[in-house]
């Protein structure tokens, strides 16, 4: 794995195939847990026997789909979800369910629509570069560092990390080889998504600025 730099006014990784088919696979597992079924299989149906008590899909809805969710929508019960959906309100229960009932259907299906769009990128690839190419346009950055982000949170969660010090504790029990096979593979999946996203946002914020007398750089 490469870190991103910019190439040809793109931000682009380097990944090998089999590093791209754990990621792909991190992020198909991500847009699972949303809702989303499995990339592999195409959309899910827009409705069925998983529908919502007020007749939405069970998964998100299409994003730029309108609808408002009547019932009331209890916090999801697997802690990796909630770090995706957070109350909205800590301290207010009310003003948190009233808040997930309103927003969450829309979140859910922003998020899995990252998601997809970064799936898709690392299993077909962009046309008219190396397969090994990670190729991210400008104006899609945000979303691609946002999707690392829910990356990141899910794994942190499996792996019981709330702070820096948890993360850095991980990584010194997996140099002395204090740590199963399972969660040495997550940690290691953790730390090399931490790793591509700092560099992603690195060459984010060295990328010239495109405004008349703006600053300019070279493509590299």
């Amino acid at each position: 794995m490469r870190a991103f730099r910019r190439q040809k006014g793109r931000y682009v990784a380097r990944l090998d195939a089999g590093e791209r088919a754990v990621v792909a696979s991190v992020v198909a597992d991500v847009a699972e847990l949303l809702g989303a079924g499995r990339f592999e299989d195409g959309p899910p149906p827009a409705a069925g026997p998983d529908a919502g008590p007020d007749g939405s899909p069970g998964g998100a809805p299409d994003v730029g789909a309108w609808q408002v969710r009547t019932a009331p929508l209890p916090p999801p019960q697997d802690p990796a979800v909630r770090r995706l959906l957070p109350d909205a309100s800590r301290d207010d229960p009310e003003v948190a369910g009233e808040f997930r009932r309103l927003t969450e259907d829309d979140l859910r299906a922003r998020k899995i629509a990252r998601l997809r769009c970064l799936w898709t990128s690392l299993v077909h690839g962009e046309p008219g570069w190396p397969e090994h190419a990670l190729v991210v346009h400008p104006r899609s950055a945000d979303d691609v560092a946002a999707c690392l982000t829910d990356l990141r949170l899910v794994l942190g969660e499996r792996l019981d990390l709330r702070t820096d010090e948890d993360s850095e504790a991980l990584y010194d029990r997996l140099g002395d080889g204090d740590e199963d096979d399972v969660r040495a593979y997550l940690a290691s999946v953790y730390g090399a998504l931490s790793w591509l996203q700092e560099s992603l946002l690195a060459v984010m914020l060295d990328a010239p600025d495109p405004s008349p007398g703006g600053r300019t750089g070279d493509d590299g």
